[in-house]
């Protein structure tokens, strides 16, 4: 579902207006915290969301488009990824861990 996510497609109603496709952050020069090679994962309102990797270790981040360079470190694994979504956007945060870990 994760795959799906980053693919733009709908997954569950709860990230239908919180996780959109890549648009403006295709353009990853202006779009990434400053030295860090940053990977898009999909979009919000006003943020940006995805990963760097640092000494063989995934840092999945987040950061608004107002201050790049003011990111949010999510966590470094698929579950800490996973809990983000569902403490940040679960309105049925049991429903949404199930789907997202699918």
């Amino acid at each position: 579902m994760l795959r799906r996510l980053t693919r733009g497609e709908f997954v569950h109603d709860d990230l239908e207006y919180r996780c959109y496709p890549l648009t403006y952050s295709l353009e990853c020069d202006q779009f990434a915290p400053t030295g860090m090679t940053f990977i898009p994962l999909w979009e919000g309102e006003s943020s940006i969301t995805g990963f760097y990797v640092d000494n063989n270790r995934t840092h999945f981040i987040t950061f608004s488009i107002e201050d790049i360079d003011d990111y949010s470190l999510i966590g470094t694994s698929i579950d800490a990824l996973i809990d983000h979504l569902v403490q940040q956007y679960g309105d049925d945060e049991a429903a949404l861990r199930k789907v997202l870990n699918e």
